[in-house]
């Protein structure tokens, strides 16, 4: 088993509550909107949607062609269960972003809340490869991704916290600087004292990195921001959100 089908669970929604609620959502999509012109009918595919909040919220607008796609089943019968009720629901399909086929169809793709680059530097510049052969020409690739050089400057090694449902959460961090990646040792704890551990790999790839990656493959990187209150990015940011079109 892949460890993203592992780690994406039940307890990982639970660990992040906090952070994607429906204000922090509305925020994104906002973002998302106001830098991007798009038609309520233009076809969108939020790539590792988890449990649909971006599809959902977008649906929630009017725009009447969206796709999901995750890995992760659980996420999404439970972004289906939540579309239910729309007039126009996203389809949402248990999909591997490393199988990704299609081609000109969308006119924007997303991949939001560090949702991409999970895999070694071959397959995560294929996926590249297959996003920007599913956009349509003239179309727009959004990714937001942490901020390495913000994260390893800050030094942080170990991380704790209680989720909503009184989970305990505890992080232990390594950076290996040969392979570049960052690798995060979970330990759950439950409230009934049940013990899951998980481990969590990223890697670190810089601005100047990605927009090389980027560029080779035929994006035009348009602006890249910091948050998503349209700070530009530094060295210093929490995140690193990038606006694209294919040429």
């Amino acid at each position: 088993m892949d460890w993203t089908e592992e780690f994406f669970d039940e307890y990982y929604l639970q660990s992040i509550d906090k952070l994607t609620g429906e204000e922090q959502t509305r925020r994104e999509v906002d973002f998302l909107l106001e830098k991007i012109n798009l038609a309520k009918d233009d076809a969108i595919l939020d790539l590792a949607c988890g449990h649909g909040r971006h599809a959902l919220d977008l649906a929630g607008r009017g725009f009447s062609q969206i796709t999901g796609i995750d890995i992760t089943l659980t996420y999404i019968e439970m972004a289906r269960q939540k579309a239910s009720g729309l007039p126009s629901p996203p389809r949402f399909i248990d999909a591997d972003m490393r199988e990704l086929s299609y081609r000109t169809r969308y006119k924007l793709i997303y991949s939001l809340f560090t949702s991409m680059f999970y895999f070694s530097d071959e397959d995560n510049l294929d996926i590249l490869k297959r996003v920007f052969e599913a956009l349509k020409s003239g179309g727009y690739f959004v990714v937001d991704y942490f901020n390495p050089p913000a994260f390893l400057k800050s030094g942080k090694r170990k991380d704790w916290y209680i989720t909503a449902n009184d989970s305990v959460i505890l992080d232990k961090f390594s950076h290996n600087p040969i392979s570049g990646v960052i690798t995060t040792e979970r330990l759950i704890i439950t409230p009934e004292g049940k013990r899951i551990k998980r481990v969590f790999h990223l890697r670190d790839y810089t601005v100047s990195e990605l927009r090389f990656h980027f560029e080779s493959i035929g994006f035009e990187i348009l602006d890249v921001f910091g948050n998503f209150e349209g700070e530009k990015y530094h060295v210093d940011s929490t995140r690193q959100i990038y606006f694209m079109s294919k040429k």
